[in-house]
């Protein structure tokens, strides 16, 4: 069955996380994907290697399913002539170099939307398109720390100078793609690409909703894990009704609990709730996480317990919707990778390729453009392709 987007073809200038990140969205729902590398290739193949890696680093096997490689020497002018013939073919292009560069090109907005009026054209810089420090790179771990996520979490967690972790690339991504989302739905109507510009800063503000509540209203939101006798359990004391109270209280406090007058009523719980949370807190530290878990979780009692990545992976729900996939790479071997997580009932989301190797369909997508054998040939000798 094939994917929502089957129809669009995606020409991908991007690398490390946040561009991949939201094309790789883009494939997930059935695009045509070509992602256009240098001589040696997106840097970040060779990135964080994981030990024995051979060819490509764990995160770029995972952001780059469902992608055709091909390689273009954009220093070269006839490359940057093909990818001029790629862009007036393609619906959309998505890139995320520093301001400027693609300027350099002669590959930016303005110099190619004359060639696909109906082009969108998605950009994704770490401090946007205008401002200040427009011109100025940025990383994940640079953006969490300008955008207050770093000192948000470590206000939550009372550990100043700890490294924390952040999605940034991620919330750029998946605002990226639901920009481009909406640009082809506004082209539906009146026939003309645009410009998608997202600024990774800006993108992590957005997901800040509850910091920025926090911050303008003075209000706590959400709570610390507790600890547990094997962990730690992720509880709160909620609103609850009085049908629930009465399945909850035996279960951590017994008969006495339920009997007690300050916990009677949610009124009265609501006023003695500081006392109420002592004992639940109480409770649960000479209990295990899945004793809590087990016991609450059909109560209508927010909680959970505190997982590791591992722990994760070997969760029954986990396993049950089939969350991880296993796929056997060409070269890299086994390899497991989170599935597609949205789910279209309809034109459902697949992983159907695995990440390409470098230029692994330049012959492929360039015969397209009407290249012959001999024409390809010729632009390796010149080191245009790979």
């Amino acid at each position: 069955m094939s994917g929502a987007l089957q129809d669009l073809r995606v020409i991908d200038f991007t690398h490390a996380l946040a561009g991949p990140f939201c094309v790789m969205l883009l494939g997930h729902l059935g695009a045509d994907i070509i992602k256009v590398e240098p001589p040696n290739g997106d840097e970040f193949r060779r990135i964080w290697m994981q030990p024995g890696a051979s060819t490509d680093a764990y995160e770029s096997l995972w952001i780059n399913v469902n992608k055709k490689s091909i390689v273009l020497n954009l220093k070269n002018q006839k490359g940057v002539e093909i990818a001029r013939k790629l862009i007036a073919r393609a619906d959309v292009l998505v890139e995320n170099y520093q301001k400027g560069v693609m300027e350099r090109f002669g590959l930016d907005y303005d110099s190619v939307k004359a060639l696909n009026p109906r082009l969108i054209y998605a950009c994704s810089r770490g401090y946007g398109e205008w401002g200040p420090y427009a011109n100025y790179g940025n990383t994940a771990a640079s953006n969490n720390s300008i955008a207050g996520w770093t000192h948000s979490a470590w206000k939550n967690n009372g550990a100043p100078g700890t490294k924390t972790l952040g999605i940034g690339d991620e919330a750029a991504g998946v605002s990226i793609a639901l920009g481009i989302l909406a640009a082809l739905h506004a082209r539906e109507r009146t026939g003309e690409g645009q410009k998608v510009e997202v600024s990774m800063q800006e993108a992590v503000l957005g997901f800040m909703t509850s910091s920025m509540h926090e911050h303008f209203t003075g209000n706590s939101v959400g709570n610390r894990p507790m600890k547990v006798a094997d962990g730690y359990f992720t509880l709160r004391v909620p609103e609850m009704s009085d049908a629930v109270w009465v399945q909850t209280a035996p279960l951590i406090g017994g008969n006495d609990l339920l009997q007690d007058p300050r916990f009677t009523t949610a009124a009265t719980r609501r006023q003695h709730r500081a006392e109420l949370e002592q004992i639940v807190r109480t409770w649960a530290s000479g209990k295990t996480r899945q004793e809590i878990w087990d016991g609450l979780r059909d109560l209508d009692y927010f909680g959970a317990p505190v997982l590791s990545i591992g722990e994760v992976m070997e969760d029954q729900h986990i396993k049950e919707r089939r969350a991880f996939i296993e796929r056997d790479h060409p070269t890299a071997g086994r390899t497991t990778l989170l599935a597609p997580w949205i789910h279209l009932s309809k034109t459902p989301t697949s992983i159907h390729h695995d990440a390409p190797a470098i230029g692994q369909h330049t012959d492929e997508v360039l015969g397209g453009l009407g290249l012959t054998t001999a024409d390809l040939a010729d632009l390796r000798a010149q080191g245009v392709v790979k």
